[in-house]
């Protein structure tokens, strides 16, 4: 499983969703999570630095500290179980939208059908709080992404494949909304 965390950020730093040791990502395991450790530089990532710790923040194994939002992946976690993985990412147009909008109309009809309407965008708090934590869980509510007011996105999945995807097409979402922003639309 540490494997597979590791894996799941380094493609996520290859996808450009964050750049050096930003963002996060986390799988549950059991009553714990397995999380990226936090400062280190995601082409760097080794798997024992993979943490694994309890929702209340005890470390059990893993070397380094955990990402300074493991309350938000624990947050998740208590209120969804259905979430089994979590990519947290600093996209630049999904950060730049969680900066700018309270919510973000979805444009496309890929995203639409992935997403609904919008992208919900949480109320900003602190980064590594419980108040953080908390805007994130409701903000998600029963949507598998969320963007995270002035701060980045969120994707939650069954497995690590599906979040990262999601974490995927939440940039790309954004990104067209931004684009279409630029062009006059044709009628019709």
């Amino acid at each position: 499983m540490r494997e597979q965390v590791m894996k799941t950020a380094r493609r996520m730093a290859g996808l450009g969703l964050v750049r050096g040791s930003s963002g996060n990502v986390s799988m549950r395991s059991g009553e714990r999570m397995l999380i990226t450790a936090s400062g280190i530089p995601y082409e760097n990532l080794e798997s024992d630095q993979i943490v694994e710790i309890d929702h209340e923040g005890k470390k059990f194994s893993g070397s380094g500290d955990p990402s300074s939002e493991w309350r938000m992946h624990a947050a998740i976690y208590r209120t969804r179980r259905d979430v089994q993985a979590i990519v947290h990412t600093h996209s630049p147009y999904a950060t730049a939208a969680a900066i700018s909008f309270r919510s973000v109309p979805v444009v496309h009809d890929e995203g639409k059908i992935l997403f609904g309407e919008a992208l919900p965008v949480s109320v900003h708090a602190a980064p590594g709080t419980w108040d953080l934590a908390k805007a994130v869980a409701d903000a998600l509510a029963n949507a598998k992404v969320a963007l995270v007011g002035y701060h980045g996105a969120v994707a939650v999945g069954a497995t690590l494949q599906e979040a990262l995807i999601l974490a995927e097409k939440v940039e790309e979402t954004v990104q067209l909304f931004w684009l279409c922003q630029q062009v006059e639309r044709p009628s019709g």
